[in-house]
This record gives C-alpha cells, sequence and structure tokens, in this order.
C-alpha cells in the first residue's frame, strides 16, 4: 500500500530536484527519481529527523505518583512523494505532524509555495465515471451541512456504495478501475489524504497516478493558514478502509 497526505504547491521551482542527505546525520533524505516521458522527474523515497514531541515522565515514591511533561526530540521517519517540476505540483508525506520540516525544506529548496489543500472528490468521481466504464466504489462518504452547526455525515460500504451517488458532497470515495492497463483500487478524501491498494504500482507508479489523476483536483483549502480537521485517516478509519477494501464493512452514520 501507498498512501499520503498531499499538498499543493505554486509557482515555478527554481530547481525541482529533491537530492538525497546521507551523510550520517539528521535530517536525512534518501530520495530516488523517475522521469515521465515529458521529460519531468518525480521523486519518492524516505526522509528522516529529530521531531519535537511532548513526553509524559512519570515518577514513583513512598508518598505519591507525579507526572510531568516534558519536550523531547525524538527520530522520526516519513515517506514522500514530490513532482514541482510543474505550476501547480504536488508533496505528499506518509505523515503530516512528522513531515512538516520535510514540506518546508523542500518549500526552501526550489522557492515553490505550499498550499493547505483538500480534493474535489466529486470532480474526482466524474473523472472515474467519464474515462471508464470499469469502475466501481466500495465506499461512498457525504457531509451535508444544513447550517446552524448542525451536519450529517454518512457513509455507505459495498453493495450500499454507489460510485454514481459520489456527487453532491462526497468527502471520501473507496474506489476501484482500470487506469492506464492498471487496476487501481484505493481511497480518497477531501483531507487531502490518498491511499493505493493495488499490488501493481510501485513508488514511482503511484506517484506517476497522483500527478495525472489527483493533482487535477487538488485545490487550496478554502481555510488556508487554518489547521484542517483531518490530515491523515485516524488509525481507526484506515483499519476500517482497508476490511471494506478486502472482504468487509459495516454501513455507518453519524450526525
Amino acid at each position: 500500500m501507498h498512501d499520503a497526505t498531499f499538498f499543493l504547491t505554486v509557482g515555478a521551482a527554481r530547481d525541482s530536484e529533491v537530492p538525497s542527505k546521507l551523510d550520517g546525520e539528521f535530517p536525512a533524505v534518501d530520495a530516488e527519481g523517475a522521469q515521465y516521458l515529458d521529460g519531468n522527474t518525480v521523486y519518492f523515497g524516505t526522509a528522516a529527523d529529530l521531531i519535537e514531541v511532548r513526553r509524559e515522565d512519570v515518577s514513583v515514591d513512598t508518598d505519591e505518583i507525579s507526572t510531568s511533561r516534558a519536550k523531547a526530540l525524538v527520530p522520526r521517519a516519513i515517506d514522500f512523494y514530490a513532482d514541482v517540476s510543474t505550476d501547480p505540483g504536488f508533496i505528499g508525506v506518509s505523515s503530516r505532524s512528522d513531515g512538516e520540516w520535510f514540506i518546508k525544506r523542500i518549500a526552501a529548496q526550489t522557492g515553490v509555495t505550499v498550499k493547505e489543500t483538500q480534493i474535489d472528490v466529486d470532480a474526482f468521481a466524474d473523472h472515474i465515471r467519464e474515462q471508464t466504464e470499469i469502475r466501481d466504489a466500495w465506499n461512498v462518504s457525504h457531509s451535508r451541512d444544513f447550517g446552524g452547526g448542525k451536519e450529517k455525515t454518512s457513509i455507505d460500504y459495498h453493495d450500499a456504495a454507489d460510485i454514481e451517488t459520489a456527487q453532491n458532497g462526497t468527502i471520501g470515495l473507496g474506489f476501484e478501475y482500470m487506469w492506464d492497463n492498471e487496476f487501481v483500487e484505493g481511497v480518497i478524501y477531501e483531507s487531502g489524504y490518498v491511499a493505493v491498494y493495488s499490488d501493481g504500482l510501485l513508488e514511482e507508479g503511484f506517484a506517476y497516478w497522483v500527478r495525472e489523476e489527483v493533482l487535477p483536483f487538488l485545490e487550496v483549502d478554502r481555510d488556508d493558514g487554518a489547521e484542517t480537521d483531518q490530515t491523515e485517516l485516524p488509525d481507526e478509519e484506515q483499519d476500517r478502509a482497508e476490511v471494506a477494501a478486502t472482504d468487509g464493512g459495516d454501513d455507518d452514520v453519524a450526525e
């Protein structure tokens, strides 16, 4: 599986290369590049740095148990996918919190501006419907805002999921379709999170698919500059999505 939260980049890059940095010290970047037929190059790989976290310290003595929270630097690694050779371009990281430094590093190195991003899932679904008749959905999630703080979210799985209903407020789509002679199965969320479960797509294939199939539907978040509500798929939703993609899943409606 390949997955990442994607961010839109704007502006012409001074140099679109993402170089490796392997000198035995943090930060470290192990990057590979794959060139498209049009001459542009996508970069992917692994990056690691020391990330500041707050760690709980617990002390026990004969009188009491005391706790405190202290800052600590811990090593964290992320997978990344980046193509800033075009305007717009994209940077994707497997963990937003652990990969924020990498996004800033690439922006500084290349001279592009990184924007808070959302995906137009309705338009992505329209694209699939127009592109091929060999398509299906195993998860269709909608959100409707009734105003006054009232919002309804509904999730349809498997038999209840219909790609024809992925319109008018789709925030998540579990999809499968034929693309470039490859069967692609995955999930895409308005938040910018994308995952592909297809074994046939290697890292460079996933990055190329993102460039061709997802980049056209990345758009600047209406709340650019503020923290987004969902930048990574929560663990329980990740588990549910993977189960739904293989052999099960329950309908879920929440208000």
